[in-house]
């Protein structure tokens, strides 16, 4: 099995294929939303009040497969993106991937539910000097 926490390399289908259980991402956002390689920044930077994580299976595009488990946080007043990772994304990755293993120890394929096109969203790569052309 493959696992890849908010990775920014794409793992390809080669790859995937020869892990027998599959390949699973976390993406620290709730999935459609923000996908892209700083979801954390523009969720602060569109003042969010909620963001969370995703657990998906991995396919050919940019953290589009089927989400196989998510949760959610609250955005405080102050967070970075540092302090938002460390005290609930990250955490909350790792109690994601505990859950979603566990189940697939227990024979559940947990098979994951297709993102919604209408819903998702891709954020450019962060770079706080071109929000101000925006």
């Amino acid at each position: 099995m493959i696992l890849a926490a908010h990775a920014h390399a794409f793992i390809c289908s080669q790859a995937r294929a020869k892990a027998r259980l599959g390949a699973l991402g976390y993406h620290p956002s709730l999935l459609p939303r923000h996908r892209g390689r700083d979801a954390i920044h523009w969720a602060l930077h569109m003042r969010e009040p909620v963001t969370g994580g995703s657990l998906y299976w991995m396919d050919d595009g940019a953290d589009t497969g089927p989400v196989v488990a998510q949760d959610c946080c609250h955005i405080r007043p102050g967070d970075t993106a540092v302090t938002l990772w460390r005290r609930d994304l990250a955490p909350m990755g790792l109690a994601l991937f505990d859950q979603v293993l566990r189940r697939l120890l227990a024979g559940d394929p947990c098979a994951g539910a297709a993102q919604a096109p209408e819903l998702a969203t891709w954020e450019p790569a962060w770079s706080p000097g071109a929000l101000s052309k925006a």
